[in-house]
């Protein structure tokens, strides 16, 4: 009796803190997505409650009963509960939201950074190279550019159009051929001035800004983590259970070693980093190597998270977005950027960037640019190493920072050298370098298999 007392408790307790964490990451993702739908995207909150908060709470079970939220228009926060626990997201201009338990940010808050964007007059940036857009309602129409042939018309609509059961839900479709945008739509709410979260999208952005310090000699790939760590005060004890030869090009080709899981469950690694953690940074090396370095591919957010922390400490006492304003919203000409940190003021590298579509294309166009070697802000080199097949066990589809058409070919109807940044929700950045060809692809599509990015890809290649 008393082992079977011992076991019901077990299973009760287990019980409880599975609801607790499903509490937590539940209350956290509607209040974080809430948040930057509504006051970094722009969009509708009832919008963004029906196509992406709900639909994803519902893949774990009667989790949307549960939910109570509360939308404050005038502090910009959101504040939500389920199960007992309560999370709040505050937005700020220029840093967007940030998620934390309580309403007050911990550590290093980003409000104590000086809001350097505050000093660019967005009158004053390069038109962009794609044009500016004219209303936020146009484009709901395929718009393609002059000396364009009409069948690509039929191309873009059909990556709009709902399967019989529905949940496509494609958002924006832009291609670019040899540096001009020739193919435009979006779908309502979403236009080409709202700024669109590109989830881990964001691993590729922050593998370039690393890439840029590399090439401005600020960054090694050989750089110590420990070391990083050392700086960071992480104490003696939790130091040793670091593997010493653990380097930045470890972090960003996803084989760190650290026994970090990404399901997407909760309780799960990834899920506590995102929506119970206040410095993600520390989240994948708290948890210990399972392999030693470089052995194993293993994707991982909170590799890319801990890289972020050294790059924000490249950055010496610069904020980072007064950086990212210099390097690239200004050169890029770029509509806008908003790169969100954690509560600890370092930005979320894994997850939470938000760029109008017009933007992830311009980005795709500098991979572009960089791998041909014609871009002044990424070396030839360094965009060559980035797409180039990792050497870990199954790492020959990631580079760094960025996934490839190379060994499982996820893309069999695109050329082998295609590499491309993909996020949740069916967010594709894809670059056909040999071709000139851009493709962004934007939505919030629960099954990413409905987002038939090679049927779209074979149709635009069919074209160009």
């Amino acid at each position: 009796m008393f082992v079977v007392g011992v076991l019901t408790v077990a299973i009760v307790m287990r019980a409880f803190s599975f609801l607790a964490d499903a509490g937590a990451i539940g209350a956290g993702y509607a209040a974080k997505q809430l948040c930057s739908g509504v006051f970094v995207a722009q969009l509708p909150a009832r919008f963004v409650m029906d196509t992406d908060v709900l639909p994803r709470l519902a893949t774990v079970g009667p989790m949307p009963m549960f939910l109570d939220y509360d939308i404050d228009m005038t502090a910009r926060h959101v504040s939500a509960s389920m199960l007992g626990q309560s999370m709040i997201a505050q937005f700020r201009p220029n840093f967007g939201c940030t998620l934390t338990d309580d309403g007050t940010l911990e550590g290093q808050s980003p409000m104590q950074q000086a809001d350097t964007l505050s000093q660019y007059d967005a009158s004053a940036l390069p038109t962009s190279k794609i044009g500016e857009p004219e209303t936020t309602e146009e484009h709901q129409s395929v718009f393609l550019s002059a000396g364009v042939t009409s069948p690509l018309t039929a191309v873009i609509n059909d990556a709009f159009a709902e399967p019989a059961h529905g949940g496509r839900n494609t958002l924006a479709v832009i291609v670019m051929h040899r540096g001009e945008l020739v193919a435009e739509r979006y779908q309502a709410p979403v236009a080409a001035t709202n700024p669109m979260q590109g989830w881990s999208m964001n691993k590729s952005l922050m593998a370039t800004f690393i890439g840029y310090q590399i090439d401005a000699g600020q960054l090694s790939l050989d750089d110590s983590v420990r070391e990083m760590l050392q700086r960071e005060g992480f104490s003696e004890k939790k130091l040793n259970q670091i593997a010493p030869n653990l380097s930045l090009e470890h972090l960003l080709s996803m084989s760190s070693g650290f026994d970090f899981s990404e399901r997407y469950l909760p309780g799960d690694d990834v899920t506590a980093m995102l929506y119970q953690h206040g410095a993600m940074g520390y989240s994948a090396p708290l948890t210990g190597h399972i392999n030693e370095p470089g052995k194993e591919f293993a994707y991982s957010s909170g590799d890319i998270n801990t890289a972020a922390m050294m790059w924000q400490q490249s950055l010496g006492s610069e904020p980072y977005t007064g950086w990212v304003a210099h390097n690239f919203i200004a050169p890029l000409g770029l509509h806008k950027m908003v790169l969100e940190p954690d509560a600890s003021g370092v930005q979320v590298g894994s997850s939470y960037a938000y760029l109008t579509a017009r933007d992830w294309a311009l980005m795709g166009q500098l991979w572009l640019d960089a791998w041909h070697g014609r871009s002044a802000l990424i070396s030839q080199a360094w965009q060559r190493k980035a797409v180039k097949p990792g050497t870990a066990n199954n790492g020959e589809i990631y580079g760094l920072g960025f996934w490839l058409n190379t060994g499982q070919r996820r893309f069999p109807n695109a050329p082998e050298s295609t590499f491309y940044a993909g996020g949740n929700s069916g967010q594709f950045v894809v670059v056909m370098p040999e071709q000139e060809l851009v493709i962004v692809r934007l939505g919030l599509t629960l099954d990413e298999s409905q987002a038939k990015m090679d049927q779209l890809l074979k149709a635009v290649l069919s074209i160009f």
